[in-house]
Formats: C-alpha cells, sequence, structure tokens
C-alpha cells in the first residue's frame, strides 16, 4: 500500500515492492495485520516523514504484526514461526523486514489484529509515561484526548503500573463509558467543564503528578495550572495546535518538567532501547517469557478489523471520527 501523489483518489494504491534481503540481525514478517494511525493521514497528505530523503514510493504505515518466515544468522532471540509485532515504516505490505531489537513477541491471548492494534500505542505510551515522566505507584496522571489509540493504552498501562488517580479528558462525552470500562477514576470533557479547576479539586489543591498531552496548542496553560509541584507534562500529539502560552513564572514556581516527545527524530538504537524497555517491565513482551499470556487489562481495544483492499474506508473512518478505538487492516 503506497501513497500516490499522482492520483486523484484518495492517495492509496497497490503496487508490487521488492522486498529487500534479510540482514544479520534481521528477520522477515509476513504481515497479518497493520494498524491505522493520524500520522498516516500526515503522511497521505505530504506533512509528516520519518526524516531524511523522500523515496518516490511511501508505503503507508508504522506497525505491523504477523509470522517471521526468514530469520538472519546473528538473531537469537526469535525463530521462523514466532507470532510478533513491530514498530516498523510501511507496515501496510504483505512482507517487511525489520531489526531483531524491534520485536515484541505477540502474547498468546491476542489475535494478530490486536498486536497491531497494540504496538505502537504501548511503545508511545509506556514511552511517555514510564521512561519519560518516570511515573511511580500512588502518582496521579492525566491523559489528554483518553478515547484516542495510545490515550486508552496510556490509560491501561498507568492502571497496570498502580497509578493512584487516572484523570481522562475528551471534547466531547462520546466515550465516557468506555473510558470508564478502562480504569479511568475521572472524565472531563474539557468542552464543558474548566479542567484546570477540576484537576486540582479531585487532587485537594495539589494537582497532578504526570499530564500526558495529546492535544498541545490551547491545553498547554491548563496543564501549567494543573500540575503540581515538581509535575512533568509531556507533549505526544498536537491535535489542538503547535503554539501555546507558557506562563514561565509558573513552570518555575512548581519546577514543572515540560518535554516533547516523538518517534521521528529518534536513531534506530533509540528506538530499539524503547523496546528493549517495554520488554523490562511487562514479562509477556519479553523474547524468552516462561508465560506468554498478559493481563486482561492491557488488551487493546480494537473498533474495527478491516480487509487492506479497504484501507480507504479505514482511512475515512479514522479522518471523520466514526469510532472509537483501533481500526485494524487485515493482509492477505
Amino acid at each position: 500500500m503506497v501513497i500516490d501523489r499522482e492520483s486523484n483518489s484518495p492517495g492509496l494504491d497497490l503496487v508490487d515492492v521488492v522486498p529487500p534481503e534479510v540482514g544479520d540481525t534481521q528477520v522477515r514478517i509476513a504481515v497479518r495485520a497493520a494498524s491505522v494511525n493520524r500520522a498516516d493521514l500526515a503522511q497521505l497528505a505530504g506533512t509528516h516523514t520519518a526524516g531524511g530523503g523522500v523515496p518516490q514510493v511511501q508505503v503507508v504505515g508504522l506497525d505491523a504484526a504477523g509470522e517471521i518466515i526468514e530469520v538472519g544468522p546473528g538473531v537469537t532471540d526469535f525463530a521462523r514461526g514466532d507470532r510478533v509485532m513491530t514498530m516498523v515504516a510501511g507496515g501496510l505490505a504483505e512482507e517487511v523486514v525489520v531489526d531483531a531489537s524491534m520485536l515484541i513477541p505477540i502474547p498468546t491471548n491476542w489475535s494478530y489484529p490486536e498486536g497491531a492494534a497494540a504496538v505502537l500505542g504501548f511503545m508511545t505510551a509506556h514511552n511517555a509515561l514510564m521512561t519519560t515522566a518516570r511515573m511511580t505507584g500512588g502518582e496521579s496522571v492525566v491523559i489528554h484526548a483518553a478515547t484516542s489509540g495510545v490515550g486508552m493504552q496510556a490509560v491501561q498501562l498507568a492502571r497496570y503500573f498502580g497509578a493512584r488517580l487516572i484523570v481522562g479528558t475528551t471534547r466531547s462525552d462520546r466515550g465516557h463509558a468506555l473510558l470508564d470500562a478502562l480504569g479511568v477514576d475521572e472524565v472531563i470533557n474539557t468542552s464543558a467543564t474548566d479542567f484546570a479547576a477540576r484537576a486540582l479539586e479531585i487532587t485537594a489543591g495539589n494537582g497532578i503528578d504526570i499530564v500526558l498531552d495529546h492535544v498541545g496548542g490551547s491545553y498547554l496553560p491548563m496543564n501549567i495550572q494543573a500540575a503540581a509541584v515538581k509535575g512533568r507534562i509531556v507533549g505526544i500529539g498536537r491535535l489542538g495546535g503547535t503554539e501555546g502560552l507558557l506562563d514561565m513564572e509558573a513552570l518555575a514556581f512548581k519546577r514543572i518538567e515540560l518535554v516533547g516527545v516523538t518517534f521521528r527524530t529518534r536513531t534506530p538504537q533509540e528506538r530499539a532501547e524503547i523496546v528493549r524497555a517495554l520488554r523490562r517491565d511487562i514479562a509477556p513482551f519479553r523474547p524468552h517469557a516462561a508465560h506468554r499470556d498478559i493481563h486482561e487489562t492491557l488488551r487493546p481495544v480494537v473498533a474495527r478489523v478491516l480487509p487492506w483492499s479497504a484501507a480507504d474506508q479505514a482511512y475515512q473512518l479514522m479522518s471523520d471520527n466514526e469510532v472509537l478505538g483501533k481500526i485494524v487492516l487485515e493482509v492477505g
């Protein structure tokens, strides 16, 4: 599945691409499922690339789940037939070749679509919550745009790792019941409620320890106001814009850490380190785990599974915000 900038169609076309050879530390995966992500829409619009030169043909997709069908001689943790999920540029393809350092085993109680739905979200959320914000048990966490794919998986991880209070924000009442089921303690509709005032109210004026922000823009001053002393604000997405008003005095007074994260400027080694951290903290994600079943509270929310021939429909559903949960394309 590739971008076709010359076409008047929605921009998707099927083409034959010769897969690369498998290197010493690489594996070849027969892709069974790949998820749809908002970054794909930006890529289709020509506003989001992974950096470096832009190839003439760009394969869409940021993740893949499937079965290993070829293993490089230097790979020791994985074998042919293993079910794996991975972040990979161009995941919406019949086959992908990736370095083994980027592989995560698919839990035995997950399907291929669930693996595709989970991998990018868990990598993003775990890196933001556990590595960047350094969450410890008993802390309070706010997750903006909590009904997004990454937002829901951040909710699951915050609960799994022992957050004392989880607040999820949305811009409508849609998804309130789903967030309740995922373990959100307080859902705030920011279109109807003063988020910062409510966050301070439910924390008895102490503020929130960690804010994971997928919205950006006008949410920045609210985040500063709602944050606790020594709070950590992690900017993940910019759905609401790239510019926000920053109160430098409040930032200094509260000794707040304000950090932005993205995969686009990370080296392959940095991306592999994110995978290693996820494997370390969640036992069923380890290559040689004795038990591969994963706790049900970490199961990704899959809204729709469509054939890859229906990619146009899938991207339209995402663009229209028609579903809650991940949209996954089955390959083959």
